[in-house]
């Protein structure tokens, strides 16, 4: 997908949503009725059976529960937050959020993408013949951007060229010992290590 691309409506961005199971297709009510969606100022699920009429959000038990953007700017500010395009002046121009809102999805998004790597904390990648880039890093923070170190933390890495499927784990330190460690943990037998 590229920017051109992009949905361009309400409704365009909740069926791009819906079709990666981010949203869901259907509803069913309290009452056992099928919902219908509408779009408004807000998108919700509507039952349609007279003696019912229920109402429920959109954004009710799934990830967006929370968020009070349109979700045409949650997907256009995903999509530039995978082509790093997300400077608040950018954001504040073209996706009409305000610097507040940009730090909150900056944010968010950066804990779904940690919750995600947790996730596959224990799998292996790589195989037979295929190709895994490893790389270590060294992460650390000053207090207000100046004067001692506070924390150090080393971080490694690895991605299959492959199947692009990646593993990131700290480590206490860089030693081969330490790194031979994590190789067999997160790396397959047989696999082309670069």
């Amino acid at each position: 997908m590229d920017l051109w691309n992009l949905p361009t409506t309400e409704k365009d961005a909740v069926a791009f949503f819906q079709e990666k199971g981010i949203l869901p297709h259907q509803r069913i009510g309290s009452n056992s009725h099928k919902a219908k969606l509408y779009f408004g100022k807000q998108v919700f699920w509507k039952c349609n059976v007279k003696s019912c009429q229920q109402k429920v959000n959109m954004r009710v038990a799934n990830w967006f529960v929370n968020s009070r953007i349109s979700f045409l700017q949650a997907l256009r500010f995903m999509f530039c937050w995978t082509e790093e395009m997300i400077s608040v002046k950018f954001c504040e121009k073209y996706l009409q959020l305000s610097n507040i809102t940009v730090n909150d999805w900056n944010n968010y998004l950066r804990e779904v993408c940690v919750i995600t790597l947790r996730e596959r904390e224990n799998k292996k990648i790589g195989g037979k013949g295929k190709i895994v880039e490893i790389d270590k890093s060294l992460f650390t923070k000053r207090k207000n951007n100046c004067g001692r170190v506070l924390s150090q933390q080393w971080i490694f890495s690895g991605r299959c060229c492959e199947t692009k499927e990646v593993f990131l784990v700290e480590v206490p330190d860089r030693s081969s010992a330490t790194l031979m460690s994590k190789i067999h943990q997160h790396i397959e037998k047989g696999t082309i290590i670069y």
